[in-house]
């Protein structure tokens, strides 16, 4: 029988998986952003460059904190059942 403990440890773990991937697709995007081969801007010289903001290394050690609680929550919900 499901109690109300692993429902809501796998409602967090699932939680927690979306959460990093978003992280970890912001990260790819800030990325793609500051390349220097920007195939837009041969296309277009006249474009201002994009400002020059660092990629954040935080965002990708949360995706990665993340992961990991979401992981370890999903083992409690199982261990709960």
């Amino acid at each position: 029988m499901v109690n109300a403990v692993s429902v809501v440890a796998t409602a967090v773990g699932f939680g927690c998986f979306v959460l990093s991937a978003r992280l970890f697709k912001s990260a790819a995007a800030a990325r793609r952003v500051a390349r220097s081969d920007d195939p837009e801007f041969v296309l277009d010289p006249t474009r201002e460059d994009p400002p020059d903001d660092e990629i954040d290394a935080t965002a990708l050690e949360r995706g990665f904190m993340l992961l990991v609680f979401g992981g370890l929550a999903l083992v409690f919900a199982a261990i709960s059942l």
